[in-house]
């Protein structure tokens, strides 16, 4: 099979007629290739790019072969919960999907995506590749030649106590090319877990949209906790309605290079958009998010909130732009960014952007800062007979908590800190700087 780089509209034909897709698709994936075709793929002198050098991301190697003997992961965030839905992908294939009697009585949609094109070819053709173009090489490149797909409709009016939840995973070499499409109805109400894990000399592409209609209110999770040979480049983006409420959370742990653009634009009057995440890196990864909260209508209103601790010789980047368009009037909107440097060698990159096209705001504000737990705090609980390995521990949490408490979801906070820790216990620290103290 072919590489992104050298991918042929034949092979996208084949990939279509392959996963037995409907004329409407297998022309959607050829006019992203044709868009492909004109556009240049990244280097670093891109300022997109300027602190992950793309070509650390390896497109070159074949798009992997769907199928595999690898069983599906049984740990993580989506088996520590009952989720109501739950479709599982290995090594570029879909190998399960159940749904709950409630899931089923209440009409909601859990199915690859070839089968969904079919058989609610109204619900995908509405989304699909509308809420993530063809802004990058990436993203053309993924929607004309997505090689395993996920489709999640939550109906109008439909309100789900229980998550619904995706999980990716690689064991086998190559290029991993998936495409998940989120999409809840109006006034609807739910949970959607997205969990990435294994290992292998893998690139993942990914392209996540998530549509939310006139009144919904979403909660998306996305965990990136793959192995050290991992690389990974996605988009992440929720478009959202009017009066429409979406929440996001980038937690992000595993992989050697992690490239994620956690997007949300606010399309609709009174729509509210939240971007959270949490990183904790160690050894030689990188991290970088890259987020857009894209303010495109009047009342709206967006926090983002992200932290990140790093130990060894890891690197961190955060990127946040906030974008006010002119037409978009008494907006509301905040973004912050804290870092915490555990070891010597690590490092962080913070970078708060503002676009404000129009005069007529509420309020906007941006934070960021990178430094070192806190001395005086960790000498106070020293102090009352506290080790310094618990009483680093006890900081970790509550640097983290505060994000994972604005989720409000108990099984995510758990399994984020149950991963925080081991990563603690697995590597040594330095807490502060003694050339300081």
């Amino acid at each position: 099979m072919a590489s992104l780089k050298d991918l042929t509209e034949a092979d996208v034909v084949a990939l279509s007629e392959a996963a037995g897709e409907p004329d409407w698709l297998r022309d959607t994936r050829q006019e992203a290739f044709k868009a492909l075709a004109d556009i240049e793929w990244p280097h670093s002198k891109i300022e997109e790019w300027r602190y992950t050098d793309p070509r650390r991301i390896d497109v070159e190697s074949p798009l992997a072969q769907a199928g595999g003997d690898a069983e599906a992961r049984s740990t993580g965030i989506v088996d520590a919960s009952t989720p109501a839905a739950t479709l599982r992908i290995v090594d570029g294939a879909v190998s399960d999907v159940e749904l709950s009697e409630e899931a089923v009585s209440k009409g909601v949609i859990v199915s690859d995506l070839a089968t969904a094109a079919t058989a609610h070819a109204d619900l995908v053709r509405e989304s699909l590749g509308g809420i993530v173009r063809f802004e990058s090489a990436y993203t053309a490149a993924n929607l004309a030649a997505f090689t395993v797909g996920a489709f999640v409709h939550v109906p109008a009016d439909v309100a789900l106590e229980a998550p619904i939840a995706v999980t990716h995973q690689v064991t086998s070499g190559g290029t991993h090319v998936p495409r998940i499409l989120v999409s809840f109805g109006s006034h609807s109400r739910a949970d959607v877990f997205i969990e990435h894990s294994g290992d292998a000399e893998a690139t993942v592409v990914e392209v996540v949209e998530v549509a939310a209609a006139s009144g919904a209110a979403g909660r998306v999770v996305s965990v990136q906790d793959w192995g050290s040979d991992v690389t990974h480049v996605a988009w992440h983006r929720a478009q959202v309605g009017r009066n429409a409420d979406v929440k996001c959370l980038e937690a992000t742990f595993g992989g050697k290079v992690v490239y994620v653009r956690p997007d949300v634009h606010l399309a609709g009057e009174g729509g509210n958009g939240e971007l959270f995440g949490v990183y904790y890196g160690s050894g030689t990864q990188h991290f970088e998010h890259r987020s857009l909260i894209h303010h495109d209508a009047s009342h709206t209103s967006s926090d983002s909130v992200y932290k990140g601790a790093l130990q060894g010789n890891s690197n961190a980047v955060w990127y946040g732009n906030i974008r006010i368009e002119p037409h978009a009037k008494a907006t509301v909107s905040d973004e912050t960014n804290r870092n915490l440097i555990l070891t010597d060698g690590a490092h962080a990159d913070s970078i708060p952007w503002l676009e404000i096209l129009t005069s007529d705001v509420v309020g906007c504000g941006h934070h960021s800062s990178v430094g070192q737990v806190d001395p005086l705090q960790l000498f106070y609980l020293e102090s009352k007979g506290i080790p310094r390995p618990e009483a680093a521990r006890m900081l970790l949490f509550g640097f983290f908590k505060e994000v994972l408490d604005r989720v409000d979801l108990d099984v995510v906070t758990e399994t984020v800190l149950a991963v925080i820790e081991s990563g603690l216990k697995a590597a040594p620290t330095a807490l502060v700087n003694p050339r300081k103290g």
